[in-house]
Formats: structure tokens, sequence, C-alpha cells
């Protein structure tokens, strides 16, 4: 049970000691470096070049503990790690963890081998905290922030930071003419809009001035048919007028097999359908001349009037 119910000062001791390190709080196990270099202190099978020490963002210790996670799996360790919480730095969780992960290490550490843990670590500096985990990891931003200053100031640096302006350059000038022809090709193609958008408004116009010809001639038929029918017209012309009345319809309502199967108007006593408004320029094929709706459908395939019939 060694391990279990140790002060944090008792496992902070033990932890420095076991990987020179100088932790001051417990918190600070929390980026999951410090369980990582334990469990190398025992099998020494750990890539610590990947282990992260200065781990700031919560996806860089995320990456250690999956790297802990991992040799759990390779040893058959039955443990829970709750990464979601033990990344948070909280006292009570990292400290539950640390007590449990000391009793594993005394159970299975054999202390015949040496274990040199700044070896292992391969010279990666780890950080001096005095403060929570947050301080010791704001230490290594400012230690890095402070080598990479120090790098671009120094002359040896100078003629690559030279060469990578140069390439930054040219790609921006590259850029720039793409976005230029990108740019020359939009305007082209708003021209081209424009113009088909005036076109098919004087294809609209034209639609609906022949469409409206067509309407007041197929008023004019269906005026006249009914006159026929009130006998205003004398019984001698009556009969001629009605047929070239009907032709013209036929021709009206047509659709490109012909107008054999429908025929739109007529009389009770001939037995013929009268046709209804509704269903004027257009019929139940779906391919009409022109519908009631203004839209031009299908052209007929030949002329209804052949050379042997005069009106």
């Amino acid at each position: 049970m060694s391990g279990i119910g140790e002060s944090r000062t008792e496992l902070l001791n033990w932890l420095n000691q076991l990987l020179n390190l100088n932790y001051k709080k417990v918190e600070e196990c929390g980026t999951g470096a410090a369980y990582c270099q334990i469990m190398d202190s025992i099998y020494q099978d750990i890539p610590m070049h990947r282990v992260k020490f200065h781990a700031t963002a919560e996806y860089e210790m995320q990456t250690n503990f999956k790297i802990l996670q991992s040799s759990f799996t390779k040893h058959n360790i039955e443990k829970t790690v709750l990464v979601d919480k033990l990344i948070r730095c909280r006292f009570q969780d990292n400290l539950e963890f640390l007590q449990w992960l000391k009793k594993y290490w005394v159970q299975n550490k054999d202390s015949t081998i040496a274990y040199d843990p700044v070896s292992r670590r391969r010279f990666r500096p780890v950080p001096n905290s005095g403060g929570t985990s947050g301080s010791s990891l704001n230490v290594a931003k400012r230690r890095s922030t402070t080598t990479v200053g120090t790098n671009v100031s120094s002359g040896a640096s100078r003629p690559s930071s030279i060469g990578l302006r140069k390439i930054s350059n040219d790609q921006l000038s590259a850029v720039q003419s793409e976005l230029s022809q990108a740019h020359g090709q939009i305007a082209n193609l708003e021209n081209d809009l424009d113009t088909y958008k005036d076109a098919i408004s004087i294809m609209e116009q034209e639609r609906n001035f022949y469409f409206s010809k067509l309407r007041d001639i197929e008023i004019l038929i269906q005026s006249s048919q009914d006159l026929i029918q009130e006998g205003i017209y004398p019984a001698n012309e009556s009969g001629s007028l009605e047929k070239f009345l009907n032709k013209v319809q036929q021709i009206l309502y047509a659709t490109e097999e012909g107008f054999e199967n429908e025929q739109p108007v007529g009389n009770e006593n001939e037995g013929v359908q009268q046709v209804q408004p509704e269903q004027r320029l257009h019929n139940n094929s779906g391919h009409t001349f022109l519908s009631m709706d203004g839209m031009a459908q299908d052209i007929p395939a030949q002329n209804l009037i052949t050379d042997e019939e005069t009106f």
C-alpha cells in the first residue's frame, strides 16, 4: 500500500528525487510529462523524445497522455486514466493519480537497474517552476521566445531570414497576379451575364406580344362559334365559317403528333367535346405550341394546312 495516503510533500520529494525535477506543486503533473517518465523509470521503453515537458497547449498535454496510455496498454495495466480531469491541473485529481502511480512503481521497479532521468530525457530541459502549472508553462514560453529573439538577432541567421523574405515576396507576387486574373475573369462573366439578361428580357417581351395575339384569335374564334350556334349568321354561310374556325382552332391546339386524337371545337350534334377556356392553347399531352401560362413550348413538326385546303 505504499504511496496511498502519502502527503503531497512526500510525493513531490520522491518525484523530484527520482526524475531530477524541481516541481513545487502536484498540479504541475497535469501536463502528463512526469507520469510518462515515472513509467519510463520502470520499463525504460517510453519514447521520451516525444514527451513535452514544456507543454502549454491542451493538445500537447493530450499527446503526453497518449504516450502514457500506450505504455499502459503495452504492459497490460488495467488502469483508467481520466485525461480530461488530469489536464485541468487540479490538485485532488493529480494527487490521487500520483499516489496510485507511486504504488505501482514500488511494486514493479527493479531496484538493481540504475536509472538516469536526465540522459533519458536526452538533455531536454524541464521547467524550473516555483508556482502553479500555469506559471511553469509561462516560463517555458518566455525562454523559447528569448531563444528565438537571440537567433534572429544573430548575424549567422540573417542570410536565411533574407532568403525567406525573398521567397515570401515571390509567393505574394504570384498570388497577387492570380488574384488580378481572377478579377478579370469575374468582370467578363458579369458582362456576359448582363448580356444574357437583356436577351432574355427581350425574348420575354416578344413571347408576351405573340401570345396576346394568339389569345385574341382564340377569343374571336370562340365568340364567332357562339354566334353561329345562336343562328346570327345565315345558314348558307355558317357551315363554311364554322369549318374555317374549326381549322384555325385545330392549328392553335395542335401537338407534335397532330390533332387527330382531340377535336377542340364543335357542337353536341357532331359528337365533338367543347374545349373549356382553361384548356385553350394546350392539351393533355403536355407538348403544346403555347400554354396559358405564357411559356413557349415545342413547335409542331409540320404545317397542319395542306395544299388542297382553302378557306
